[in-house]
């Protein structure tokens, strides 16, 4: 049967002229007047005003849009959901339907909807859950029909998302009871979300595929773990996992963005951005040099002038990019554990390097906020030189350190000079809002990046649960590796492109794509994050040439350990890997040892603590029972 071209509908004054497929809406974002959906050349045919073309271009007529479909509905209908009355349909200008909602979906309509008011009843429904709600449905998840229930579930727990009540009407199987909510029951088989890759469209499970029991999955959206009998979205390229109710809702996107609690997107160019690229080397030496100038006043003094080496040498200042006798490239400062720049102190005789920054310009004392919580109580704290085989542990990012330190001594807390430096809030690209630093993280709160447990600083958004260590913040973005001849680049969920499972090149076991890791596109090659930076020895200066009779005759050098060698102390081998870090997987852990540079003379990381002494630990982590028990157990 032919369409007719022309008809005169009872929603607008004059004729409407039906579009061809082939033709394109007379402007960007045209709305359906009925439903507000979309028009689109691609979608159904609709209707516009036959005086459009000459209409001016903020007129009413130029602005009427009406689907083929919408134009096809019924004045009058009788829905299962109030079949004792008859529903009108009510149009947006006769003052009835604005601002309504509707009674089954609850949302907010603005546009063409049925009401009943007869007799002080009052029912309402928007036109597409009057006419997409079907009494019988046939769904792929169940093999018995459901039955529409004219009543709201209050009780009931949904099979589908695991949420139990709603304002949500509810599919019921009388056979043996399996209950969906309406939404769960006409999700889409397939959906795509602007927080996702538009070429990878999320596929809907009836349950977590079993392949990814192994690990457990967590919603991108809400951070709450999926449980593997309730539906999923999912992308296995991509291994992006959401909840049904958080993907077809744009709850957690509006809420991210409209809450002002400190954690809002920031679009200021100041904030730091981490992990460090390989075009920014020299950001966390930025960042200690803007602490240094806040302080740059003579109230607050500076530190004595480092005029020699440990082992008593004179330093050279080496301010002349042009002089080639120190290799920047390969060498790191002694005071602040980064890459070496113009100017420095050096003693070439010992391999000793220092900033000019950390040898003059680091304040004497400083005041900080208290480290214990976030409260405005201050404590002073003061500035300490490096020492080679005396270990501290930063307060703050948990790491061993011997370079420059401040320290609180009748608090017995240390924090390194990089975390004192900090800022409050960073922009990180493991999440799409700003992170703040805690300095308190509350209880039981699992790190993202390595999945040990946080007990004390953190970088964190309140608004999406979501809380890394300080030290995970602190990871490089890539690194270099032996085993691989390209960079190694550090991965966060969800993980784009990569379906199949990432197993490690070093301890030979598998890798929960759940949390950071480095990977190499180019080889397919992947790596703990802690197996391959060092993690609790990433800020400590190896190498160095060291003079100690105590110890040995000969001069020794801080290394990492690479092979199973004798400790000259203790007798016993060392390891090239440990079984390492309590309540968290196995790693490939490389432990300093001291070596020297002219004969087989080794000593093992348990043997130089009971030289130089423990670690100095900062009281957070003994109340954490990270004790010098706890370091003989792991060392």
């Amino acid at each position: 049967m032919e369409q007719l071209s022309h008809i005169k509908h009872f929603s607008h004054e004059h004729p409407l002229i039906l579009s061809k497929y082939n033709h394109s809406p007379p402007h960007a974002n045209a709305l359906c007047i009925a439903c507000d959906d979309p028009i689109s050349s691609n979608t159904d045919p609709f209707y516009h005003c036959i005086h459009q073309s000459f209409s001016s271009r903020n007129s009413h007529c130029t602005h009427f849009l009406l689907h083929k479909a919408c134009a096809e509905l019924p004045i009058i209908i009788q829905h299962p959901f109030d079949e004792n009355h008859v529903l009108t349909l009510s149009l947006e200008c006769d003052g009835f339907s604005w601002c309504e909602s509707c009674d089954p979906c609850r949302k907010t309509v603005a546009r063409w909807i049925y009401i009943c008011r007869e007799g002080g009843h009052d029912f309402k429904i928007c036109i597409k859950c009057a006419l997409i709600l079907e009494r019988e449905l046939d769904h792929p998840s169940h093999s018995h029909p459901l039955t529409l229930l004219p009543v709201k579930a209050t009780l009931q727990r949904c099979t589908a998302c695991g949420v139990q009540g709603s304002t949500d009407y509810s599919y019921l199987c009388k056979t043996c009871l399996y209950w969906i909510h309406k939404r769960c029951a006409t999700a889409p088989p397939s959906l795509i979300r602007d927080d996702h890759d538009y070429d990878h469209p999320l596929v809907l499970a009836y349950s977590l595929p079993e392949e990814y029991w192994v690990f457990g999955v967590s919603c991108y959206l809400c951070s709450v773990e999926i449980r593997w009998l309730y539906w999923v979205y999912y992308c296995a390229d991509c291994r992006y996992f959401a909840h049904v109710h958080c993907a077809l809702s744009q709850e957690y996107v509006s809420l991210s963005l409209s809450r002002k609690d400190g954690n809002e997107i920031d679009d200021n160019g100041d904030l730091v951005h981490l992990p460090i690229c390989d075009d920014e080397p020299y950001l966390f030496y930025q960042l200690i040099q803007q602490f240094a100038n806040k302080f740059s006043t003579e109230e607050s003094g500076k530190a004595d002038t480092i005029s020699e080496c440990r082992s008593g040498h004179s330093l050279i200042l080496f301010d002349n990019s042009n002089d080639k006798s120190v290799n920047v490239e390969t060498n790191i400062c002694d005071g602040c554990v980064q890459p070496l720049l113009y100017p420095f102190y050096g003693c070439l005789d010992c391999n000793f390097f220092l900033h000019t920054l950390c040898a003059a310009e680091l304040p004497r004392e400083i005041e900080r906020p208290s480290h214990t919580d976030d409260r405005l109580t201050r404590l002073t704290t003061s500035y300490e030189t490096s020492k080679p085989f005396n270990f501290y542990v930063c307060g703050v990012c948990d790491r061993f350190c011997n370079g420059v330190v401040y320290y609180d001594e009748l608090n017995e807390y240390w924090v390194d000079v990089l975390c004192v430096s900090l800022p409050r809030k960073i922009k990180h690209d493991c999440h799409k809002h700003t992170l703040r630093h805690l300095s308190v993280s509350p209880s039981f709160k699992r790190c993202r990046a390595c999945e040990v447990d946080i007990f004390s600083h953190s970088f964190a958004c309140k608004i999406c649960d979501y809380y890394i260590h300080i030290k995970c913040a602190l990871k490089r973005g890539t690194i270099k590796h032996r085993w691989d001849e390209h960079h190694l680049s550090l991965v966060y969920p969800p993980v784009k492109g990569h379906p199949h499972d990432f197993n490690c090149e070093l301890c030979s076991i598998d890798i929960n794509p759940n949390y950071w890791f480095y990977h190499c596109a180019k080889c397919d090659t992947s790596f703990h994050a802690l197996c391959v930076d060092q993690d609790v020895y990433s800020n400590i200066k190896f190498g160095g040439d060291v003079k100690d009779v105590n110890l040995h005759q000969h001069t020794v050098q801080l290394h990492i350990s690479r092979r199973n060698s004798k400790c000259a102390e203790c007798g016993l081998n060392t390891p090239d890997y440990f079984e390492f870090f309590i309540n968290s997987p196995y790693y490939y852990v490389r432990k300093p040892f001291i070596q020297c540079t002219s004969c087989e003379f080794l000593v093992c990381i348990k043997c130089i603590f009971n030289h130089y002494g423990y670690p100095h630990l900062p009281q957070a982590s003994r109340i954490r029972r990270v004790d010098s028990d706890l370091y003989e157990e792991i060392f």
